[in-house]
């Protein structure tokens, strides 16, 4: 069974892990906790009762120090707020989830600007990373409406679930040899 680390600092991390556990060995998410009520955060708690470990400390040198030290098949990002250093995304796999149709709503914060902007809809896509911001080969791209009574709740729910069903397909094809599609730039 391949091993994987999630790294995962957003609300949408508790999908992700959900995917994941039915399909590899995760061997540990890189999330930080609120230090004054740890078990309130619903990841920490999935974490902990399938006896996941736990890095709290999210630096990329952190990460890096984490990933040399486990040697995961694959690291997994389903929220984070860095870029990895080139010699990092060398050292195995990573496969990133983002919110939004790539390459148009590459960066931060895409669902809101999907709907301040007036879009009918996003994706999720789940992408592999290389160096640039969210430049990789798509493996899976699903578009979702956003309707126009709809919150941003309202469509994270609409693509958390839809990364709870994919993702650990979409892992499992890459690992597998599925080196997904290049991005459209036109």
């Amino acid at each position: 069974m391949a091993r994987v680390l999630l790294i995962g600092l957003g609300a949408s991390s508790a999908s992700a892990l959900d995917s994941l556990l039915e399909r590899f060995d995760v061997i540990g998410v890189v999330r930080k906790p609120d230090p004054k009520d740890p078990e309130a955060d619903p990841v920490v708690r999935h974490a902990r009762q399938a006896k996941v470990a736990l890095f709290t400390e999210t630096s990329a040198r952190s990460i890096e120090r984490i990933i040399s030290d486990y040697k995961p098949d694959c690291v997994v990002v389903s929220s984070y707020n860095r870029l990895f250093a080139p010699h990092v995304i060398a050292a195995c796999p990573f496969v990133n989830v983002h919110y939004a149709p790539l390459p148009r709503y590459r960066g931060m914060a895409t669902v809101n600007w999907a709907i301040l902007n007036g879009e009918h809809r996003t994706a999720i896509t789940i992408h592999t990373i290389v160096n640039g911001m969210d430049e990789g080969r798509i493996l899976y791209q699903e578009f979702v409406p956003i309707h126009d009574d709809d919150t941003v709740a309202d469509v994270y729910a609409r693509l958390n679930e839809l990364q709870r069903n994919q993702l650990g397909d979409a892992v499992t094809r890459f690992l597998g040899g599925d080196a997904g599609v290049a991005q459209d730039e036109s």
